[in-house]
């Protein structure tokens, strides 16, 4: 059995803009920068982490960064499979910005994501396979120990439909994945069980 501790990066300036990320980056904002030193003395107190895998993209590797001062014998591994989907396009643009330049492109992302092609995108089909196969090898790698994956909010989305057997659109639509959201799950060869999604109890009101 693998333990997987699965945290959504920290807010970044973009969040607090509500720009379209994808593979585009940005720095951490100030409230991201504490959320990040909360999540980090959080994971430190409740989880004897061996391993720690995080996403190549800055936002995430600025957030992996104030965990890994805790465990400093961990050498951590910058994984690309462990991107956010790339937006193509929509990249950088705010949701109305999507619409005015792409015939309410973003409105019918909102209905159903997995119909919706983006220019120069990734295709969501492509993007769960990315993720889902490259978490299985990790887990099948790391036997016997704790993990730690620092990723991105359509991540695990994508990891949640596959283990949960849900339609993507509907999780994706409809659960929330918040900035150093926690994820718990124990994977085995044959089977995953969830024991938390989403868990912020480590921020107080303002850093939400």
């Amino acid at each position: 059995m693998t333990h997987l501790v699965i945290v959504r990066h920290a807010e970044s300036a973009y969040n607090c803009e509500n720009r379209i990320q994808g593979h585009r980056d940005s720095g951490l904002s100030a409230k991201g920068r504490r959320q990040a030193r909360l999540l980090g003395l959080r994971i430190f107190k409740k989880h004897r982490i061996e391993r720690i895998y995080s996403s190549d993209l800055g936002r995430a590797f600025a957030t992996t960064a104030a965990i890994a001062a805790h465990h400093p014998a961990i050498k951590v591994i910058r994984d690309p499979a462990l991107r956010e989907i790339n937006l193509g396009d929509w990249e950088g643009m705010t949701p109305d910005e999507v619409d005015h330049a792409h015939r309410q492109g973003y409105q019918r992302w909102l209905r159903k994501p997995s119909a919706c092609v983006i220019p120069n995108g990734e295709p969501i089909r492509a993007f769960r396979k990315r993720v889902t196969e490259r978490v299985r090898r990790i887990a099948r790698l790391n036997r016997g120990r704790t993990v730690l994956l620092v990723t991105h909010g359509g991540v695990i989305t994508a990891l949640l439909a596959d283990w949960l057997k849900a339609d993507f659109d509907c999780v994706l639509l409809n659960l929330r994945v918040d900035n150093t959201g926690v994820t718990l799950a124990d994977e085995t060869d044959t089977r995953v069980r969830l024991h938390a999604i989403n868990d912020i109890s480590h921020l107080g009101p303002r850093d939400r």
